[in-house]
């Protein structure tokens, strides 16, 4: 089964294997299906062996499969952020997944090959758990808008914090105590994840890593993979290699 990368609206569907990743920390809330056998997760302490489980943002943790796992990374203030944090998660770290529920899950997209199988795939997984509920934001609106501004932003590579923080009215100070208290990352964190997104996105044109980490917005090749590393548990020459399967080229 080979590996891909898909994005659909606010998520990265990434299928592969994870035999001896570290430990890590994500900027936000994910959820992981076996594909074919049981995988074991090592998460805030505990070793829990599964077919699905989700994870709350900052929560250290990390996958062991040999065999290919679907890993759905979840954009921290998003409608489905609240709907797993809400109806997966309610308020603990993390969550083993009904069996069932999940098996199901990774069957299906174990059949996926395009962009149109993983829309559809997607919409089925948020229907079988339950995640198409509607839930008021629960953040401060001004760090709403302030996640806004870093996404609409045309070059990343000349925002700073300083920049959306006067954007949105707020000292950088207060906007990052603001973040922190509703997302549990800093807003440095996100824009450093949405520069990751973009170079996941510039992989597929046949860049070289260097050039994707400039046109990223990147300081250095080594913060990018640093970066890479922290926030999925992957080094970017990994993923490099999910999408020259052919598989990932077709993700957006």
């Amino acid at each position: 089964m080979e590996p891909f990368i898909f994005r659909v609206r606010d998520c990265y569907y990434i299928r592969a294997s994870y035999p001896s990743p570290a430990e890590h920390r994500h900027f936000a809330a994910h959820l992981v299906f076996a594909m074919e056998r049981p995988f074991t997760a090592l998460v805030d302490g505990k070793s829990v062996e599964t077919v699905g489980i989700a994870i709350g943002s900052d929560v250290p943790h990390t996958i062991l499969s040999v065999d290919p796992a679907l890993v759905v990374f979840i954009d921290e203030l998003t409608p489905m952020s609240r709907c797993v944090k809400h109806t997966l998660l309610q308020g603990a770290p993390w969550r083993a997944l009904d069996a069932s529920v999940s098996s199901r899950v990774g069957k299906r997209w174990g059949e996926v090959r395009t962009e149109t199988d993983a829309a559809t795939a997607a919409a089925e997984t948020e229907r079988l758990l339950g995640l198409q509920a509607e839930h008021a934001p629960a953040e401060d609106p001004r760090v709403l808008e302030a996640a806004a501004y870093m996404k609409s932003a045309p070059a990343l590579e000349q925002l700073t914090i300083r920049n959306v923080a006067r954007a949105v009215h707020l000292s950088p100070s207060r906007l990052t105590h603001l973040f922190r208290r509703d997302t549990g990352i800093s807003p440095s964190l996100y824009l450093a994840n949405l520069k990751l997104e973009r170079a996941f996105y510039l992989l597929d044109t046949g860049r070289s890593l260097t050039q994707v980490c400039m046109d990223a917005g990147f300081a250095t090749p080594s913060h990018m993979a640093d970066t890479s590393r922290k926030l999925y548990g992957m080094s970017m020459t990994e993923v490099e290699q999910i999408f020259l399967t052919g598989l990932g080229q077709n993700s957006r």
